[in-house]
């Protein structure tokens, strides 16, 4: 070649070709990768509900993702989701001032997680904070709470079951503040958002974690971390209450809870704003329930404070 020109043009493309190009951060790729997340989760939400399930499995694909890192992302999306406590005096007054408990010293804003072993009576404790919400008055012979609209989503008992907690309990809900679903997939969150808006519901409660995310699902899975992300996220952007039950690992003579006994991963505990440990020992005259607060973003009670309440034998429900 004697075109001295064009040998210089040639020569200077292939060094740019062979030149490595500048990567992306780590945190452009992060944010870049949960962008995506979040807006493929959108696209899923309008789908028709039957179609959802496969949109799930095409978004991993279309993110080029195996199994675990799709599980990896997810949780990188929950831990993002962790709001940073106040570090200031004066922030602290600013954040306790602007957020106002559903419950005061018992039920913040947000996703509270309340754990305990099977048989322990936690969804019997959470019939009473729904009574008491829809009827207003005092929860417990304790706690003031202001009347409001709930919801109830009972896939770990049967309706018949419910029944006869009904009938022991004497639970008087407000009928014109509450419903019952005994059907849900994580993947109606769409549905659950709108009957929230369109009846103003401020409380609800989930039983339980494991029977809603569904039989199948691993609570290692990255499905799993998506429920807790999803419940977490409608609980802050329309400012209502959740309360979600779940299981502690079995344990003989339990004195008292810590997160490590949560069943699961750190998917539940990071994407909680709150999460109780609930648990039944044998007092002086009677069974009493413990209960005691491992994570309290909310602030709504002080970390590691625990409640004490007599649990009648007769009616199954709690006085503190």
């Amino acid at each position: 070649m004697n075109n001295e020109a064009l040998e210089n043009f040639l020569v200077k493309i292939d060094g740019e070709e062979t030149q490595p190009k500048p990567k992306d951060s780590i945190a452009a790729v992060a944010r870049s990768m949960k962008q995506e997340l979040e807006e493929g989760l959108k696209e899923i939400d309008e789908l028709d509900p039957v179609e959802r399930s496969c949109g799930l499995i095409a978004l991993q694909k279309r993110m080029k993702l195996g199994k675990d890192a799709f599980a990896k992302l997810v949780d990188n999306l929950v831990r993002m989701t962790e709001e940073q406590a106040p570090k200031t005096f004066k922030a602290l007054l600013e954040y306790t001032k602007n957020v106002k408990p559903m419950i005061p010293d018992l039920l913040g804003v947000g996703l509270t997680l309340i754990a305990a072993e099977g048989y322990a009576g936690k969804s019997a404790f959470c019939y009473e904070i729904l009574e008491a919400v829809t009827n207003g008055g005092k929860l417990f012979g304790q706690f003031d709470v202001e009347e409001a609209n709930g919801l109830i989503i009972q896939l770990d008992e049967t309706w018949n079951d419910y029944a006869v907690k009904q009938r022991i309990m004497d639970l008087q809900f407000k009928e014109k503040n509450w419903e019952i679903w005994w059907n849900f997939t994580p993947l109606e969150f769409p549905e659950l958002k709108k009957y929230v808006i369109e009846n103003n519901t401020k409380v609800i409660m989930m039983d339980s974690c494991l029977k809603i995310a569904g039989v199948s699902s691993n609570p290692k899975d990255a499905e799993f971390g998506l429920l807790i992300y999803r419940i977490n996220q409608l609980a802050g952007e329309l400012g209502i209450s959740i309360i979600l039950i779940h299981h502690l690992n079995k344990k003989e003579g339990r004195k008292t809870v810590v997160k490590e006994e949560i069943y699961g991963t750190a998917f539940i505990f990071n994407g909680s704003a709150d999460v109780w440990g609930f648990w039944i020992e044998q007092g002086a005259k009677g069974l009493v329930a413990n209960l005691k607060i491992l994570k309290s973003r909310s602030m709504v009670v002080d970390i590691n404070e625990q409640y004490r309440f007599t649990q009648c034998p007769e009616t199954k429900r709690h006085i503190y």
